[in-house]
């Protein structure tokens, strides 16, 4: 049963994509007709688009406020390279210190659970002391 959902799931998905091909080739065709009826006005809205970025490029090179714009992304680019840099040394650190904080904790218990085995034993030596009448 599951080989037979796959299947038709499958044909589906090819029966949709066919249909999308379908809707592409018709609106190429439709395109293809036009240029080939009128090629000389694709020709000239390409010269046109062409001669329009050339303004823009021209006109962006020339202009101060564009050079001033992108020296300010460059700084701007640079100081967030070293704002990456310092924050990576930072966690860098902030790890080891956390370690570190760890180590000194788990210390901290050791010696914690010490004094209370050696205030015992100094009351144990105390009670055998008074036991023993002195």
């Amino acid at each position: 049963m599951d080989i037979i959902k796959i299947l038709q799931r499958e044909i589906h998905d090819l029966k949709v994509k066919w249909g999308e091909m379908k809707e592409e080739n018709v609106a190429l065709q439709g395109f293809k007709k036009m240029v080939m009826e009128k090629p000389q006005d694709f020709q000239d809205m390409k010269v046109r688009a062409e001669e329009a970025e050339e303004a823009l490029a021209n006109a962006l090179a020339g202009d101060y406020r564009q050079k001033e714009a992108d020296e300010l992304m460059m700084k701007k680019l640079e100081r967030i390279q070293d704002l990456e840099s310092v924050n990576e040394t930072h966690k860098k650190f902030n790890g080891e210190l956390q370690n570190r904080l760890t180590e000194l904790e788990q210390e901290n218990i050791e010696l914690h659970a010490d004094n209370k085995k050696l205030a015992r034993q100094v009351e144990d030596q105390l009670d055998r002391v008074r036991k023993a009448g002195l």
